[in-house]
């Protein structure tokens, strides 16, 4: 608990909170027969809450009962008195306190707590002897319990009613909180390297006292409480250790409180230790698998800060080349090495070649079952292959990607080939090729890919038609910028993905030519309000061109779906070419949702409404948005959210069921 030293009308308190910790732990059940049994019974009650009215407030302007009994009680003698003193008593609490606070003594004061046992087992009974002992106590537990809510100056009047047979006794608490004590200033003191940096005007050093300062949890004009204290040291400290000095510790912290002005000081005294820097990297554990791919990945350089993020980011980035089954990255702190601390990394490796299959229902495209097969080093050229086959009936693709494992500067090399057959809603028939060659740079947040592609598409009618065919070369950059607080299932943040590509097609049906590309799609994901979550989407695409010069399908834009506008078929709202839907050059669709967890039994199911709206033409003037709305189910599994949305579409005046795993940038 606090220690309070008076000095004058101050009182200084010392991090010693053992008291505080004990009343507010974990209940312990009273029996009486733990409790001594002595003393006369309702006449020292009475003489005790007399007592507590009339006395004067202490140093915390509080009221406290006596702990003797009164010395005019009247005694009782022989088996009386002693059959007097084995007999229960029948009583009550009744607090009256402003609120919370009411709750926080009800929850932690030994009275309330026997009180509370005592309702649940009607063979708890109470003898006068004990009750008068936790009166007596009650005012200090009370007293602790609001000092470490910040209340340091108030008063607490404890009274017991006189002994009426056939009622119950009346304890009754009356507290005064007055108002709370506010933090007035925060010191901050450093020992070690990070003291001797500052003193040498060390930028880095400073930028690191600069956040100690504004992220600390308690600062001036903040009400101080025993929780946020704790909290603050905590996480200060931690910050200091994550930010170049591991090895920090406080040599000493202290508050003074004036009970008067109800004015905090606090004082902090941090041993920063030494500075440690990276050395060396170790990796244990490979047998196939090259070093290299691990070390690229790494975020620092030999004789960087330490930096305790940059770890945890790049034993993130390891488990996600998939290579590995097991990691863990950690760095030797011995003082000694701290300008060159070895760090170690130990894997183990996942099999050489992984083949899977699975099957799969879509409400875009319908039932499918696929295999992939997975080589994580083929031909121990340092290049991932993974080749997959889905089937589907209404569409079936096959593909083949190989990734390199990491270069130096966070890149990689890609190649990617694909060949698709789409049949939509109208049985027309899409097929469509591609071969990219591209290079990915990935950042903490920022992922980049540039690559260069040849594609092909057709569209066919039902007839057997063709009403679009063109191949093209192309350039392209792709990035993708990602803030949320979970890649996987996220509530807070925001996603986004651009796109802009130029190149010259080559058509069998309409004239050649050049063409640009861009496409923009930003999510954003905020809580709200009684845990309501809102998520907002909205996508832009155009493609620039002559109006004679064909582009291939896939590089231009359709809407509807499930992650498009719902209520209408998967692609179904383009531009109507001999009766076919194909892809538009100009594109836009937006959506709000608003979803609750159905139940705090479970609450990873959740219910959502939402409005959708979208159209592709072959200009924006064209563009009529059709609007989509409907309620839905989320249930946020593991590994995504699974969707389930009915939904109505007002264009086609329908009721359309739609279901997906996962998110979609």
């Amino acid at each position: 608990m606090i220690g309070f030293k008076p000095k004058g009308n101050r009182v200084s308190l010392e991090a010693r909170w053992f008291g505080v910790a004990c009343l507010m732990g974990a209940s312990l059940p009273f029996t009486a027969s733990s409790w001594a049994q002595s003393g006369p019974v309702a006449p020292a009650l009475a003489a005790a809450s007399a007592a507590s009215a009339a006395s004067t407030p202490s140093e915390h302007d509080a009221s406290a009962v006596d702990n003797e009994p009164a010395a005019n009680a009247p005694l009782q003698t022989g088996d009386a008195a002693r059959a007097e003193r084995g007999k229960p008593v029948v009583w009550q609490l009744q607090i009256d306190a402003p609120k919370p606070l009411d709750k926080l003594l009800r929850n932690f004061l030994d009275l309330a707590r026997f009180q509370e046992e005592s309702n649940h087992d009607q063979s708890l009974g109470i003898r006068r002897s004990e009750l008068r002992r936790l009166v007596v106590s009650a005012p200090d537990q009370a007293r602790a319990l609001l000092e470490a809510e910040g209340y340091f100056n108030a008063r607490i009047v404890t009274k017991v009613s006189d002994e009426v047979e056939g009622q119950p006794v009346v304890v009754s608490m009356e507290v005064d909180p007055g108002p709370q004590t506010v933090v007035s200033k925060v010191q901050f003191v450093f020992e070690g390297d990070l003291d001797t940096r500052l003193a040498n005007s060390d930028p880095l050093a400073q930028a690191l006292l600069d956040r100690l300062e504004r992220n600390w949890a308690l600062p001036e004009g903040q009400v101080f409480r025993q929780s946020d204290w704790s909290a603050a040291k905590n996480g200060a400290l931690a910050r200091m250790r994550a930010e170049g000095y591991p090895l920090a510790s406080w040599s000493g912290t202290s508050v003074t409180v004036d009970a008067q002005t109800r004015q905090a000081k606090i004082f902090l005294v941090a041993d920063s230790g030494s500075a440690v820097a990276f050395g060396d990297i170790r990796v244990e554990g490979l047998s196939r698998q090259p070093a290299s791919a691990v070390i690229n990945l790494a975020p620092f350089h030999k004789g960087d800060p330490y930096s305790e993020k940059q770890l945890l980011d790049w034993q993130e980035r390891i488990q996600k080349l998939n290579m590995f089954d097991n990691v863990f990255v950690t760095t030797d702190l011995d003082p000694t090495q701290a300008q060159a601390a070895p760090v170690l990394v130990q894997l183990h490796e996942l099999p050489m070649q992984t083949a899977t299959t699975g099957i799969g229902i879509s409400s875009n495209t319908g039932p499918r079952v696929s295999g992939e097969h997975l080589y994580r080093n083929l031909f121990g050229l340092d290049w991932q292959s993974k080749a997959k086959v889905q089937i589907g009936r209404k569409e079936s693709t096959g593909q083949l990607d190989l990734t390199s494992h990491p270069w130096p500067g966070h890149q990689r090399g890609l190649i990617s080939a694909q060949g698709s057959y789409l049949l939509d809603d109208s049985d027309a028939v899409t097929t469509s090729q591609y071969l990219r060659f591209g290079l990915l740079r990935e950042g903490e947040r920022l992922e980049r890919t540039d690559y260069l592609e040849f594609q092909r598409a057709e569209v066919r009618s039902s007839e057997g038609l063709v009403v679009s065919n063109a191949s093209a070369v192309s350039g392209t950059s792709q990035w993708i910028y990602r803030d949320v607080d979970s890649q996987i299932l996220p509530t807070k943040g925001s996603t986004s993905l651009g796109q802009l590509t130029g190149g010259r097609s080559y058509s069998a049906l309409d004239e050649p030519g050049y063409f640009g590309r861009a496409y923009a799609r930003v999510t954003g994901y905020l809580p709200l309000w009684s845990h309501w979550y809102a998520t907002a989407r909205g996508e832009v695409g155009q493609v620039f061109a002559r109006d004679a010069v064909s582009v291939p399908d896939t590089l231009l834009f359709r809407a509807g779906g499930d992650d498009s506008v719902r209520g209408y078929a998967y692609r179904s709202l383009g531009v109507l070419n001999e009766g076919v839907v194909v892809g538009g050059r100009s594109m836009t669709t937006g959506s709000l949702e608003l979803a609750h967890p159905l139940s705090s039994k479970m609450p990873s199911l959740w219910g959502a409404l939402f409005i959708d709206a979208g159209d592709a033409a072959n200009r924006f003037g064209d563009l009529q948005p059709k609007v989509g709305y409907g309620a839905g189910i989320r249930w946020r599994s593991p590994v995504g959210p699974l969707r389930l949305d009915v939904a109505y579409g007002t264009e086609v005046q329908r009721w359309r069921l739609h279901f997906s795993v996962g998110i979609s940038l």
